[in-house]
C-alpha cells in the first residue's frame, strides 16, 4: 500500500467505528416503551403492597392503604401479599390487609370463595383468617354465611367459633331458632367450645336442653375433661358436672361419656350404665369396644347385646372352641342370642355349615337369630352354593327367614 493512501484509510475506518457504536447506542435507548411500562407497573405493584418504612428502617403505619380495591377477590389479595417477601411478612402482611376490610367487603370476599366447588378451599389460611375477622366484627353476617356453606365446604366453623367464644348467650339463642340439621351441622362448633372450657356449657345448657346439638355439646364438654385425665383419676367432678346438666338427652349423652373415663368401672356407676342403656345404639356403638368385659354390668338393651355380640365375637377369634363352651353356658338366658350372633359372625367364614347350625339354636325370632342367619348363610353361599341350596331348603326357618335368604317365597 502506498504510503499516501495509509492516513486516509485509517480516517474511514474511524469514521466507520463511530457510526457503528453511535447505531449500538441508539438501538439499547430504543427499548420499547411498552417494556419499561412494564417494569414500572411490576415495581410499583411491590411497592404499593410492600410495607413502606421511613428512613430509621421502621414500617410505616400507612402501608397497605391500597391492596383490596373494590371488586378483589381474597385469593387476589392472597396472591398480592405474596409478593411481599418471606413467608412469615407474606401472612403479616395479608393478615393486616384482612383486617382494614369492612364487613360488607370482608362478607363479599369470603361468599364468592364460599361458593368455590373446591371442598377444602375453606381450609386455607387466607379465609380462615377472614373467617374469624369476620365472626369478630359482624357476627350476624358470618352465621348467614355459614348457613350457606356448611354442607359445600370443610372448615367453615371458623365463621361461628369466634362468636360462640365472644357471647356464648346470643350464639346459642341464634342456634335454637334453626332447623334441626343446621343446629346438628353447628354441634361442631359447640364441641369446640366447651371442650376447651366445660364451663361454657354451663351458661347455655338450658338454652340447648331440647336442640340436637345440646348434647353432641354435652358429650363434648366429657370427652374435653377425659383427654386430660390420667388413668385413676377420680371421676367425681366430672360425673358431678354431667349431673347437673339438664334431665333428658344433654345429661345422657354426659354419663354415656363417662364411659370412656380411664379405669372408670362402670358397675360401680350405675348412672352411666343407665345412660348409656337410654341413647341411641347408633350413638352407642362408639362405646360397645369399651364395654365388652362389663356387658354383664349393663341394663337389658341394646347395648347390653352389642356388648355382648363384640365380646364373643372377640373370642371366637381367639379360641373358637372355648368361646362355644361359654356360648353352651348362657343357653337358656336373655344374652345368648347376642354371644351366638358374635360367635357367627367370627367364624361363618372359616366353618359356615356350623355356623348356620349355630344361628338355628337361637329359638327366638329377633334381630339377633335373623343377623346371624344372614352371615352364616351367606358366607355358606359363598363357599359351598350346593350345600347351601341344600340346607336352605331344609332348615327349619319361617317363611320370612326363608325370602330373606333366598329372595323367594317357599
Amino acid at each position: 500500500m502506498s504510503p499516501k493512501i495509509v492516513p486516509v484509510f485509517c480516517v474511514l475506518c474511524a469514521v466507520s467505528g463511530f457510526q457503528v457504536v453511535g447505531a449500538l447506542s441508539s438501538k439499547r435507548s430504543a427499548r420499547p416503551a411498552a417494556e419499561e411500562r412494564h417494569a414500572e407497573s411490576i415495581t410499583s405493584k411491590r411497592t404499593s403492597i410492600a410495607a413502606p418504612t421511613t428512613e430509621a428502617g421502621v414500617s410505616s403505619s400507612i402501608q397497605l392503604q391500597e391492596v383490596a380495591p373494590k371488586g378483589t377477590s381474597l385469593r387476589e389479595l392472597s396472591a398480592d401479599c405474596e409478593l411481599t417477601g418471606s413467608p412469615a411478612q407474606s401472612r403479616l402482611a395479608l393478615m393486616e390487609a384482612i383486617s382494614k376490610l369492612s364487613p360488607g367487603d370482608l362478607e363479599a370476599m369470603l361468599a364468592r370463595e364460599a361458593g368455590s366447588t373446591d371442598f377444602y378451599r375453606s381450609s386455607r389460611f387466607d379465609f380462615q383468617f377472614a373467617a374469624r375477622r369476620l365472626s369478630e366484627i359482624a357476627p350476624e353476617k358470618a352465621a348467614a354465611l355459614w348457613l350457606s356453606a356448611k354442607s359445600s365446604h370443610f372448615g367453615v366453623d371458623a365463621l361461628l367459633l369466634p362468636w360462640a367464644k365472644k357471647d356464648p348467650q346470643a350464639f346459642a339463642s341464634w342456634s335454637t331458632g334453626l332447623p334441626a340439621d343446621a343446629q346438628r351441622a353447628m354441634a361442631g362448633t359447640l364441641s369446640q367450645l366447651v371442650a376447651e372450657n366445660p364451663e361454657r356449657l354451663t351458661g347455655i345448657a338450658a338454652q340447648l336442653a331440647g336442640s340436637p346439638a345440646g348434647a353432641i355439646g354435652a358429650r363434648g364438654a366429657i370427652s374435653g375433661m377425659i383427654s386430660k385425665a390420667a388413668k385413676g383419676t377420680d371421676p367425681a367432678d366430672a360425673l358431678a358436672y354431667a349431673q347437673a346438666l339438664p334431665a333428658g338427652p344433654m345429661r345422657a349423652a354426659a354419663l354415656a361419656e363417662m364411659a370412656r373415663w380411664p379405669g372408670l368401672d362402670i358397675g360401680a356407676h350405675p348412672e352411666v350404665a343407665e345412660a348409656l342403656a337410654s341413647i341411641t345404639l347408633a350413638d352407642a356403638r362408639r362405646y360397645v369396644p369399651l364395654l365388652t368385659g362389663s356387658a354383664n354390668k349393663l341394663p337389658e338393651g341394646g347395648v347390653r347385646d352389642a356388648a355382648y355380640s363384640a365380646q364373643f365375637a372377640a373370642a371366637a377369634k381367639k379360641d373358637p372352641q372355648a368361646a362355644a363352651k361359654k356360648v353352651d353356658a348362657l343357653t337358656g338366658t336373655a344374652d345368648y342370642p347376642a354371644a351366638v350372633r358374635g360367635f357367627v359372625e367370627a367364624t361363618a367364614a372359616k366353618d359356615p355349615a356350623a355356623a348356620a347350625d349355630w344361628a338355628l339354636s337361637i329359638s327366638t325370632p329377633g334381630p339377633q337369630r335373623s343377623a346371624a342367619l344372614e352371615k352364616a348363610a351367606a358366607e355358606y353361599f359363598r363357599l359351598k352354593p350346593a350345600d347351601a341350596r341344600k340346607w336352605v331348603q331344609q332348615a327349619r326357618l319361617t317363611p320370612a327367614e326363608y325370602t330373606m335368604l333366598t329372595g323367594q317365597s317357599r
